[in-house]
């Protein structure tokens, strides 16, 4: 390896050390020589290990699709892949209801894209998100999540969303204080947060994180019960069948009809023989209520299931039974532009 490698991992490593740092995120992996990329990770995680810190963490940004990414983690030892292929798009997206749910959840059903196994791949090497400081997806017209009219009713759904699927979380500074910066270039969504030449909501010198804030608050709630429940983040995950309130015997994927979707998206988690159900509602303004799929094998009729969690708190605590409908499901509503779940 050159010296200036070498000098360039003495540097790093000293960082570590003085500033205690537990992993670092590494800017256009896609643009480095994978052999000095390979050589970076060992000597980093060599020297990490032998100060104590086991779990080292080496983030990536690999554009170019989930195989490169794949074939590039394999090959140089990365833990992680950043923001992998179409992830932002279809997370933004599908909860403002302009994409298939199925469009994003297929993206974890990879086993013969990257020869791995979908569920154990993607919950430990993909960090997901939906907002970030490039957006190169946009082009020219970079914009944050809540650039768009009413997008901060449904901005507590895509963080949800981010944060109770596959995939290793990451939220972007501001999201969660419904930032809504625009523009043709980066600087518009990389605002000042405690004041600067830029700041959010397009001001100036003045301090924007807002402890009070309704979608920072919710957030945290939603964050405690995702700590507090193994299922929701280590679990297996699918897609729920759905069927009118009226019917409940015709069940589908929920999907756009004209061009949009306005409908409750449910899905489960399933792990070591336990099922919680979440859903969204993609519609702004009236709340949905469906019937949603559950497994067939962990439920008998009669059953419960209780809500743990809803945009309507007058909801929390309430319980739904388990009936023999297409297998087994239940009957939930979620309220409007809101988020529910079950456990």
């Amino acid at each position: 390896m050159s010296a200036a490698l070498r000098h360039l991992c003495e540097a790093y490593k000293y960082w570590i050390a003085y500033a205690d740092i537990d992993g670092f995120r590494i800017d256009t992996v896609k643009h480095m020589d994978r052999g000095a990329t390979r050589y970076f990770v060992s000597v980093i995680r060599e020297f990490a290990q032998s100060i104590g810190k086991e779990n080292f963490f080496l983030l990536g940004e690999i554009t170019g699709g989930r195989k490169r990414a794949y074939e590039t983690l394999e090959l140089t030892g990365l833990s992680a892949a950043l923001g992998i292929d179409d992830i932002p798009d279809k997370l933004e997206y599908l909860v403002k209801g302009y994409r298939n749910p199925n469009d994003y959840f297929s993206l974890f059903r990879n086993s013969e894209l990257v020869n791995k196994g979908s569920h154990i791949w993607f919950r430990n090497k993909v960090v997901t998100s939906f907002d970030d400081h490039d957006q190169v997806r946009k082009g020219n017209q970079k914009a944050r999540f809540c650039a768009d009219a009413h997008a901060s009713k449904v901005v507590l759904n895509v963080l949800a969303l981010n944060a109770l699927t596959l995939g290793i979380p990451c939220i972007y500074y501001g999201s969660e204080q419904c930032f809504d910066g625009r523009g043709g270039s980066d600087r518009y969504i990389r605002e000042s947060m405690f004041g600067g030449e830029f700041g959010a909501f397009r001001t100036r010198g003045l301090h924007f994180f807002n402890e009070d804030n309704p979608v920072y608050r919710e957030l945290a709630k939603v964050l405690e019960i995702r700590r507090k429940n193994i299922v929701l983040r280590r679990g297996r995950q699918y897609l729920r069948p759905i069927s009118a309130a009226d019917d409940g015997v015709c069940f589908s994927l929920p999907e756009m009809v004209n061009g949009q979707i306005r409908s409750v998206v449910p899905w489960s988690r399933i792990f070591n023989g336990k099922e919680m159900l979440l859903a969204i509602n993609t519609d702004y303004d009236q709340p949905k209520t469906a019937w949603v799929t559950i497994d067939n094998d962990l439920h008998q009729g009669g059953d419960v299931l209780q809500c743990i969690y809803s945009k309507d708190a007058a909801q929390i605590g309430q319980s739904v039974t388990v009936e023999a409908r297409n297998g087994k499901a239940v009957l939930i509503t979620v309220p409007a532009a809101g988020l529910v779940i079950f456990g």
